[in-house]
């Protein structure tokens, strides 16, 4: 027995985030080309500002090219885990997931959220009006998770 489970990403907020980390770069370069011209009478606020927009902006473009930015889809099997993502497959067994967390915010909400952390990365998975699928999917990878004793 195995479940798939795929995240959808929409393609048009990686663009945006894209755009706009390129516009406040550029915002920043042209700021940096007005400190450099002699131009400006507050070299160090501006300084200040172009470096924040400059380090912003590229913090939008580096998240617009994470793996969890693209479509992501969960198989949950027997064996392990396997996450297929835009930049390959990740396949993790049961004895590598340290913790599986279902979260319930709220009974009149209609998601729920699945936190998972196998190996070094901590995935959330969200499940949009699929209570019967989040539940399963959580008792199933819970009851393969080898219990680690406390000293």
């Amino acid at each position: 027995m195995s479940y798939n489970y795929t995240v959808p990403k929409r393609k048009y907020n990686r663009i945006s985030y894209r755009i706009m980390g390129i516009i406040f770069t550029a915002i920043c370069a042209l700021q940096f080309a007005v400190i450099f011209k002699g131009i400006s009478h507050h070299i160090m606020l501006t300084g200040i500002f172009a470096f924040a927009l400059g380090a912003y902006g590229i913090y939008l473009i580096m998240s617009s090219l994470r793996r969890q930015a693209f479509d992501i889809t969960y198989t949950f099997s027997e064996d392990g885990i396997k996450v297929t993502h835009h930049y390959g497959e990740t396949n993790y067994n049961y004895d590598q997931v340290d913790f599986i967390t279902m979260i319930i915010p709220d009974d009149s909400m209609l998601f729920y959220l699945l936190n998972l952390k196998a190996g070094k990365h901590i995935y959330t998975i969200p499940f949009t009006m699929k209570q019967e699928l989040c539940e399963t999917i959580y008792e199933f990878v819970n009851s393969r998770i080898p219990k680690k004793e406390e000293d």
